[in-house]
This record gives C-alpha cells, sequence and structure tokens, in this order.
C-alpha cells in the first residue's frame, strides 16, 4: 500500500504494489485472488484500520498481517528487495512502452507505437507486454501496479512513467496519437 515511489525503492520480490488511495479495493479485489493470504507493508504513519476495512469491503477476508516495522525491519533483517526505476518522461526515449490505462483513456490519447494492456486485463496477459518496458497510467500509481505484476510474472527491465502521457507529450513536444 506504501506510495508509489517507495515502492519503486525497494519492495519485497513477488510484491503486488496497490497504493493506499480511493481506489485500492477496488484493485485489491480485482487483481488478487481472495483465497490468497496476504501481508500488507504499510509506510510509516498509513493507517491500518483503514487498509483492514477497505480489504473486507471487498470481502478480501484472509488478511495474514502487516510487516512489522515496514521495510525499514525487512532489510535490516537481510531481506531482499527489487526495485522498479521511475523515469520522467523526457528518459523514455527509444524503450518500449506499455500503457494500461482503460480503454477510453488510450484512445483519447497515447503515446505513438505504445502496447495497449488494461490493468485488469495484465495479469492474464503478462506474455504481451515487451520485454524492458516502460509502464504508463494516467499519474503512475496504476502503472506501478502493472510493473509489480509484470515483475512478478518474470518479466526484467521494466520501469514507470513518473506521470502519464500528457507530461510525455509536453516534454518531448511530441503529439499524442488518438485512435477511432
Amino acid at each position: 500500500m506504501r506510495p508509489v515511489a517507495d515502492f519503486a525503492a525497494g519492495h519485497i520480490p513477488g510484491a503486488v504494489s496497490i497504493p493506499l488511495r480511493d481506489q485500492f479495493a477496488t484493485w485489491l479485489g480485482w487483481l488478487l485472488p481472495d483465497d490468497t493470504p496476504i501481508v500488507f507493508v504499510a509506510a510509516p504513519g498509513q493507517d491500518l484500520a483503514e487498509i483492514t476495512w477497505q480489504a473486507l469491503k471487498v470481502g478480501y477476508e484472509r488478511l495474514a498481517g502487516r510487516l512489522d516495522g515496514g521495510m525499514a525491519a525487512w532489510t535490516a533483517d537481510g531481506g531482499q528487495q527489487q526495485t522498479i526505476e521511475l523515469l520522467t518522461a523526457d528518459r523514455i526515449a527509444g524503450r518500449p512502452v506499455l500503457d494500461v490505462r482503460q480503454r477510453a483513456e488510450h484512445t483519447a490519447g497515447h503515446i505513438a507505437d505504445a502496447v495497449h494492456v488494461e490493468l485488469g486485463d495484465l495479469a492474464a496477459r503478462t506474455d504481451e507486454a515487451p520485454d524492458g518496458a516502460v509502464v504508463h497510467c494516467g499519474h503512475g500509481e496504476r502503472a506501478m501496479t502493472a510493473a509489480s505484476l509484470l515483475q512478478r510474472a518474470g518479466h526484467h527491465g521494466l520501469s514507470v512513467l513518473d506521470g502519464g502521457p500528457a507530461d510525455w507529450a509536453k516534454a518531448t513536444g511530441r503529439t499524442l496519437q488518438e485512435s477511432v
């Protein structure tokens, strides 16, 4: 549930990033099987009661607990971690791009040649993600969730666009493509 930048800087291998925000319960219920026990890794100050309530309201009852002390305790105890690079829009040139926004968002304007797979469909379509992809959504939360799912499925060299396609257009001076 940690913020995108915190997850990017270091997370437990196999962890799925679903930042705690208004859509947390929706993505938890959509992306993780409700019969799989989960352990929450929270940032300092995140409300564990809120996290628990969000999970329970979508019927996710296999709450195994939380990592006491968060990532700091994990790494202090010798736990391994993985990272996912956050890239600014001016640094993605020449890299394949994966757009995980909803179809209507993609149709309204997307980075040319971006592969489009909606986040909700990604777990079943990880083979469609290009190797070494820069994953993006509108702001970065869904993109980090997607990158974590891809990393968990064995993809390497993933990055997340810090921002969205409008930031890319502004940084590059290029126009977003529209689909019919």
